[in-house]
């Protein structure tokens, strides 16, 4: 997926946090921010990613990593969760929690949608997709006119409307 389309997921995946947990209105902007930012992170495993292009060690974590295994599992989603608990004890937890629902967002909701898969259960060998069970066009490649046309604009709509009507989720 691209990297819009996975800030898109981790931003709704931050407003079902947030309405879930009733978490007050002040919450959601710097909330919503945490979800998209957090989506984009795993994929600093590719060379040509948003963040592995522009942090200062991205290209390094995109040659020593290989692209959809570790980054991509939930064991780095639970470690990214201990990292933020532990970098920022200050801070709400509820906001920590949309960053997390965003990072997850990224491998379990997009990725396993291409038939590449993503290797969720880390260290072990699987990669997981959802094309193995269900036809295209549920399932697809990255940039394919369904991801590109259809799921970044649904989930953009999306973002939007419960922004504006957060009672929705």
């Amino acid at each position: 997926m691209m990297g819009s389309t996975h800030a898109a997921a981790g931003m709704l995946a931050a407003e079902i946090v947030l309405s879930v947990s009733h978490a007050p209105p002040i919450y959601w902007p710097v909330g919503i921010a945490f979800g998209a930012a957090s989506a984009i992170l795993p994929d600093i495993d590719h060379p040509s990613s948003f963040l592995n292009q522009r942090l200062p060690l991205g290209s390094s974590a995109g040659m020593a990593l290989d692209h959809r295994h570790f980054t991509h599992s939930i064991a780095a989603a639970w470690l990214f969760s201990l990292y933020l608990h532990w970098l920022w004890p200050m801070v709400p937890s509820i906001l920590l929690t949309c960053a997390v629902a965003g990072y997850l967002s990224h491998p379990v909701l997009m990725d396993i949608l291409n038939p590449e898969g993503a290797q969720l259960l880390w260290p072990l060998p699987w990669m997981i997709s959802l094309a193995r069970i269900l036809p295209y066009p549920l399932t697809f490649s990255t940039e394919d006119w369904m991801e590109r046309v259809v799921l970044k604009n649904a989930l953009w709509v999306l973002v939007i409307i419960t922004v504006v009507q957060p009672k929705l989720i």
